[in-house]
C-alpha cells in the first residue's frame, strides 16, 4: 500500500457539525461477539464487483433516514478469509457510506458498517441534540455490529464524520471498544464534513488507538464528494 496524501478542502472551527452519512439498521448481534470470516449483508458475489454511489443530502440539517441510511437493507458486510485490509466506516446521512464505497470500489478489501443499538434521529436538530448530550456526559452509544478477527489485517482504513470538530460519537464508542486490537496496523482514516474540516479527529484515532500507526488522511467536504473521485484515486496511490 503506497503512502497516503492527506486532502483537507477546508478547516474552520464553527459549531457542531453532523455532516456525512449514518449506516443502516442496527443488526442483532452483540456488539462484542465476533465472527468467523462469514459474509453477511452484501453477497458472496458483490465482492469482486462494484458498490452503487447514491444521492445524500449535504451539510447542516441533512436528515437520515432514521435507521442509519440502510433502512431497507442489511448493513454492508463484506468479510473474507485472505483479505489483507479492510473499510470500516459509521455513515448517517449516507455520505461516508459513498465514500466508503469509493475507496472500496478502487482499493477492494473487505467492508463493515458500523451501527449503534438505539439509531441516531432522522431529524438533524434531534440528533445534534442527542449527540451534544452523549459527549457531554461521555455517554457514547452502544455498537451493534458483529466485529469480525480483526487480526489478518494490516490496513484499516477507518470511515467517519466530524462532529462538533471532532470523531462522530459512534467512531469515538467503536474505539474505545476496540483501538487496542488495532495494534501494529496501520490506519488510514477518511472523513466527510459541512465545510469545517476534520478538527482534532486525527488526534482522538491516535489516543484511542495508540499502538496503531496512523497514516495521512483524506476529510473532504460532503457536498464535493462526488464529483472528485480522482482525488480519492489520489489519496489512495500517490506515494
Amino acid at each position: 500500500m503506497s503512502i497516503i496524501k492527506r486532502v483537507i478542502l477546508s478547516g474552520v472551527v464553527c459549531s457542531f457539525i453532523l455532516a456525512g452519512c449514518q449506516n443502516s439498521g442496527p443488526s442483532e448481534t452483540s456488539p462484542n461477539s465476533t465472527n468467523d470470516n462469514s459474509e453477511t449483508g452484501l453477497s458472496s458475489e458483490t465482492q469482486d464487483s462494484t458498490l452503487p454511489i447514491e444521492d445524500t443530502e449535504y451539510g447542516r440539517g441533512a436528515q437520515s433516514d432514521g435507521a442509519d441510511t440502510n433502512a431497507q437493507e442489511e448493513p454492508t458486510r463484506i468479510i473474507s478469509d485472505d483479505a489483507n485490509s479492510i473499510i470500516i466506516y459509521f455513515s448517517r446521512s449516507g455520505n461516508t457510506q459513498n465514500l466508503a464505497r469509493m475507496i472500496y470500489n478502487e482499493a477492494g478489501g473487505d467492508m463493515l458498517e458500523l451501527t449503534v443499538a438505539d439509531p441516531y434521529p432522522s431529524d438533524y436538530e434531534q440528533a445534534v441534540e442527542r449527540a451534544d448530550e452523549e459527549r457531554e456526559k461521555q455517554a457514547y452509544p452502544e455498537i451493534d455490529t458483529e466485529i469480525p478477527n480483526l487480526s489478518q489485517y494490516d490496513t484499516v482504513y477507518l470511515g467517519y464524520q466530524t462532529w462538533s470538530m471532532t470523531l462522530s460519537n459512534p467512531m469515538i464508542s467503536f474505539l474505545m471498544d476496540y483501538g487496542s486490537n488495532f495494534s501494529g496496523k496501520t490506519i488510514y482514516p477518511f472523513s466527510t464534513n459541512a465545510g469545517y474540516g476534520e478538527g482534532d479527529s486525527i488526534q482522538r484515532i491516535e489516543e484511542l488507538a495508540q499502538d496503531a500507526s496512523v497514516a495521512t488522511s483524506f476529510s473532504i467536504q460532503d457536498e464535493d464528494l462526488l464529483d472528485n473521485q480522482e482525488q480519492v484515486t489520489t489519496w489512495l496511490n500517490e506515494d
